[in-house]
C-alpha cells in the first residue's frame, strides 16, 4: 500500500508527466540510453523525481544500484521501496529496468563465491529469484577489482549465468573496466575476457573513464581520444551492437586533504563561491580531450573545522578540478553513433549538466 501512495503522490505532482497503461515493456528503441541509479537512504525517491521523472522521455533503459553481495553469495537489497516506485514508474513509460548487482571494492568474497561451485550454484540461484520478477526485463553484473587469476572462474560464472537469464528470456550485462588492448592494465581488467563474455552475455557495459584517476596529479578524467581508442578495440573482438559505452558525468577537485569528487552542479557552486577560472580543454598533443580544468584559490584554517575561521592562521590551498558537461556527452554520443554501437549509458545524473539532454534530442 505504501509503495502505491508514493507513486501516486509522484504523479500527481508532476502532473506533465503522460504516464502510459502499466503494460510490460517494449523492447528499447535503440541506440540504449541509459543510467546507473544510486539513491541514498535519507531520501529514497530522490533518484525517481529528480533524475528519472524529469527526462522519462530520454531514457530507455535505467539500472539501480539494487543489490550487493555477501559472502555467502546471498543478495543484500538496497533502497527496496524506491527500487519498488522506479520500477512502477519506468514500465509505465517504456523503460527498460535492469537491476545491478555490484561488489564492494574489496572482492575477496566475490572470488571466492566465483570459484567454489557450491557458492556458485547458490549465488546464481539468488540472482535468478531477482531476474524471475515479471517487473524486471533483466540484470547487470558489476563485478570491480577482481584479480587476474580469476578471468576464467568469472567467465565460468557469467556463462552459467547467462543461460539461466536467457532460459527466462530475459537480458543479462556485464559491466567491465575499460582496455584497449589485451593486455592493458590486466591488474585493473585482466579478469574480463571481452572476447568470451561478448559471447555470451546480450551486453558489455564498458566504463569507459578513470584513465586518470584521483590517486594522480590533476588531469582529464578519461580524454575522448582515449574513449575512441577503448570502443575501437572493443569492438574489435566483441560485436559493436553488444557494446554499450559507459561515460562519467563527475569530476574530481585536487589540491585539498583529499581529492573528493563533485557533479557539474557542485563545480558551478565552487566557480561562483571563489571565482575560479576556466580553460576548455578541446584537445592534447593525442587527440581531442574535451573536458575543463577550473583552477581557484580558497584559504582555511588547517585547526579549524570547515565553519570556523578565526581560530588558526589561514593557510592557502590551489584547487584544480577536471570535470565535464554537454560538449563531452556530444563527443561520447558522436562515438555511439560513428561505432554504431549499442547504446550509451552514463555514471550516474544527478548533477549533471542539464544540456546533455539536448544532445540526446
Amino acid at each position: 500500500m505504501r509503495r502505491w501512495i508514493l507513486l501516486l503522490a509522484l504523479l500527481l505532482s508532476a502532473a506533465w508527466v503522460q504516464v502510459a497503461a502499466a503494460d510490460p515493456p517494449t523492447p528499447a528503441r535503440q541506440p540504449i540510453i541509459g543510467a546507473w541509479l544510486r539513491s541514498g537512504s535519507r531520501d529514497p525517491l530522490r533518484q525517481l523525481i529528480v533524475i528519472v521523472a524529469t527526462h522519462f522521455k530520454s531514457y530507455n533503459e535505467i539500472s539501480a544500484f539494487s543489490y550487493t553481495v555477501e559472502r555467502d553469495g546471498s543478495l543484500v537489497p538496497h533502497d527496496p521501496v524506491s527500487d519498488e516506485v522506479l520500477i512502477d514508474f519506468a514500465r509505465a513509460n517504456n523503460i527498460r529496468v535492469m537491476p545491478t548487482v555490484s561488489s564492494t571494492w574489496d572482492s575477496t568474497h566475490i572470488v571466492n563465491i566465483i570459484k567454489n561451485p557450491a557458492l556458485r550454484a547458490r549465488h546464481i540461484e539468488a540472482i535468478m529469484q531477482v531476474v524471475r520478477s515479471p517487473q524486471i526485463d533483466g540484470i547487470d553484473i558489476d563485478y570491480e577489482n577482481l584479480p587476474p587469476s580469476a578471468r576464467q572462474a568469472f567467465t565460468d560464472f557469467i556463462t552459467l549465468l547467462a543461460f539461466h537469464v536467457h532460459n527466462e528470456g530475459k537480458i543479462l550485462s556485464v559491466t567491465v573496466p575499460a582496455k584497449v588492448r589485451e593486455n592493458d592494465m590486466p591488474s585493473v581488467n585482466g579478469y574480463a575476457d571481452f572476447v568470451a563474455l561478448g559471447q555470451v552475455a546480450d551486453y558489455l557495459r564498458v566504463m569507459a573513464y578513470e584513465y586518470h584517476t584521483k590517486n594522480g596529479p590533476p588531469a582529464p578524467n578519461a580524454p575522448i581520444w582515449w574513449v575512441r581508442q577503448v570502443v575501437s578495440y572493443t569492438t574489435s573482438v566483441v560485436p559493436n551492437e553488444k557494446v554499450i559505452l559507459g561515460i562519467h558525468l563527475y569530476g574530481y577537485d585536487w589540491g585539498g586533504r583529499e581529492t573528493t569528487a563533485l557533479w557539474w552542479s557542485d563545480v558551478q557552486n565552487v566557480k561562483e563561491r571563489y571565482g575560479g577560472i576556466e580553460q576548455y580543454i578541446e584537445s592534447d598533443e593525442r587527440g581531442p580531450v574535451c573536458e575543463i580544468a577550473l583552477t581557484y584559490t580558497m584559504y582555511r584554517s588547517p585547526l579549524c573545522p570547515p565553519a570556523f575561521f578565526d581560530c588558526a592562521p589561514f593557510v592557502r590551498e590551489n584547487h584544480t578540478i577536471y570535470y565535464v558537461d554537454a560538449r563531452y556527452v556530444a563527443e561520447a554520443w558522436k562515438i555511439v553513433k560513428e561505432f554504431r554501437l549499442g547504446g550509451l549509458v552514463m555514471w550516474r545524473p544527478g548533477g549533471e549538466d542539464p544540456a546533455i539532454w539536448d544532445v540526446f534530442k
